[in-house]
């Protein structure tokens, strides 16, 4: 682990290795074999003498004790026994704090740990101390009941866990397009629904990643909508290009993806020389964006080599990739768009599915090799115009799966009191004001459907409606939604908000003890500087808030029960 491991794509077992572009930044991991045990005595003791090159602790789960035991054997193992055991942290630093809290212990301190830290942990207890489906790096689980040549090859493993060691830091997060928080509304959280090494925190109104908790499976990215969360191991301008560079030569039909574990089995298989075989980092890594282009460029199958079950965040949210790709694709005007152009495949289901005919290509050429940039968005419409110049599309619009980041919004004028709030909220810029008129404008080809403004609106005015229109020139058309006339200022006349607003806080306040007086109503029908002006001529000794207001008990705000002013 001590060099980052390298993305290639392989045409061949016997060709050279496309080189990698530049490395992206690292994180580094310092161990020192401080090593902790966690399980029940004798069982823990027996693994830390099957661990004789690391320094191991142990803590002893006691169910309900008050405090926390401590005892050093012998042989300089620290033993520890209590209840709470908080685990928290990765490779070279993990942080053990047992007891309750307020007799609360750490454990890495109280053996004298430099660092005040442990380096690696072997849990031994039947449920693991970390929740996620990818536990940190340095982190080994071995409930009871575990094979034991499974048992003693992960705990030969940690041998190679101490020293210094670099990993790439596999994602590019840009806040400023980020869609999961505005004004302390929640928007999208694809990314932290997926990631199955619990790396993505909220933090705001945006996330962010531990890089030393992410393993670099790439699904953040994947399922991003925005492009915020970026895959940087490699680029998607990197990985089309390499891809591309590969695909010349005798015609490809067939792109296969797998993972270097699977790069054995696969290579024992007889391939098809119409099939690109691709070794990359995590299958998950490439989703709409990088597919879209491929098949825009005259691939006709992508296949992805995975047996990750179907509960698997990974896998799950390939399929969602899979399902919006075969939506958009059935909007072109092919029979070729029915079929599942792109799909998951089991190792052990490869070659059957290898000897199928591929289907025929979207288009006939590879001559839609557009410049892809680093922007996820306009590469899925670049690629889908690219497509739709072939095959027309045999409607304007397609309708998307509710989930799709690709659609508008629905917009009831009636209730709509132009107040903005929608605006300031939408991260995408998707939703414009008027500027000098009151109205609410949209560019559809900006909207990721976050649901954002859809939460902001106070009237409940807002809807979505997941599509895609194929004319992008109309999709980046500006577009009102509603428009109201002005209201002015009944004395100076100045515009300051719209009548439906008006009309609308008018209509809610009418009852309101504070309006009952007509002077008092009128008022609201005033800007900013004319309600002060009207509030001082017509009450100079200040507004009297308690006027008409009464308790439950029929007295007025101030009064003691039974006493009339």
């Amino acid at each position: 682990m001590s060099e980052p491991i390298s993305l290639s794509f392989v045409r061949d077992p016997a060709a050279s290795v496309v080189p990698v572009g530049e490395a992206t930044s690292s994180v580094t991991y310092r161990s020192a074999g401080a090593c902790l045990v966690i399980g029940e005595l004798q069982a823990a003791l027996a693994t830390v003498a099957s661990l004789p090159s690391l320094s191991c602790s142990v803590f002893v789960p006691t169910p309900g004790a008050r405090h926390i035991d401590k005892r050093l054997l012998e042989t300089g193992v620290a033993v520890f026994g209590g209840d709470a055991l908080r685990l928290d942290g990765h490779l070279g630093d993990f942080t053990a704090i047992a007891g309750p809290s307020d007799a609360e212990l750490d454990l890495a301190v109280a053996t004298w740990r430099e660092s005040g830290r442990f380096d690696l942990v072997v849990d031994l207890v039947p449920e693991p101390a970390f929740a996620q489906r990818l536990p940190p790096l340095g982190y080994v689980h071995l409930p009871p009941g575990t094979e034991p040549a499974a048992q003693q090859a992960a705990l030969d493993s940690l041998d190679e866990l101490v020293g210094e060691f670099d990993k790439p830091r596999y994602f590019q997060y840009r806040p400023d397009i980020c869609a999961h928080s505005r004004s302390s509304l929640s928007g999208c959280s694809r990314c932290l629904d997926v990631c199955s090494a619990g790396a993505i925190e909220s933090a705001g109104e945006g996330v962010v990643v531990d890089p030393y908790l992410c393993q670099g499976c790439g699904t953040c990215a994947t399922a991003c909508p925005t492009g915020a969360m970026r895959y940087a191991y490699p680029t998607l301008p990197e990985a089309v290009q390499r891809t591309r560079q590969l695909a010349v030569g005798p015609p490809i039909d067939t792109l296969l993806l797998h993972v270097e574990a699977d790069q054995a089995d696969i290579q024992a298989l007889v391939l098809p020389d119409s099939v690109l075989d691709l070794l990359v980092e995590e299958v998950t890594a490439f989703g709409l964006d990088y597919w879209l282009t491929l098949l825009a460029g005259g691939i006709a199958r992508i296949l992805l080599v995975g047996d990750a079950p179907a509960e698997d965040p990974g896998r799950q949210t390939l399929e969602g990739q899979f399902t919006l790709l075969h939506r958009l694709l059935a909007g072109l005007d092919v029979a070729v768009a029915s079929l599942p152009v792109t799909r998951c495949v089991a190792l052990a289901e490869l070659a059957g599915v290898l000897t199928e005919p591929a289907p025929e290509a979207l288009v006939a050429r590879p001559g839609a090799a557009f410049a892809v940039q680093d922007d996820k968005r306009g590469t899925i419409r670049a690629a889908l115009d690219a497509l739709a110049e072939r095959h027309p599309p045999g409607a304007a619009v397609t309708a998307l799966p509710a989930d799709a980041p690709f659609g508008r919004i629905r917009v009831d004028t009636d209730a709509c009191t132009l107040c903005m709030a929608c605006v300031s909220t939408c991260p995408a810029g998707a939703l414009l004001d008027g500027q000098d008129t009151p109205a609410l404008r949209m560019i559809e080809a900006n909207c990721v459907q976050c649901g954002l403004c859809e939460q902001a609106c106070p009237e409940q005015a807002i809807t979505r409606d997941a599509r895609y229109v194929w004319d992008s020139v109309e999709a980046r058309r500006t577009v009102t939604l509603h428009e109201e006339e002005p209201f002015h200022c009944l004395r100076c006349h100045k515009a300051f908000a719209t009548r439906g607003l008006i009309d609308t806080m008018t209509a809610k306040l009418a009852d309101h003890w504070m309006f009952r007086d007509p002077i008092a109503m009128n008022r609201l029908r005033l800007c900013e500087d004319c309600r002060v002006k009207d509030l001082f001529e017509n009450e100079p000794n200040g507004p009297d808030v308690h006027r008409g207001a009464t308790s439950r008990s029929g007295e007025k705000p101030g009064e003691k029960p039974g006493e009339k002013r």
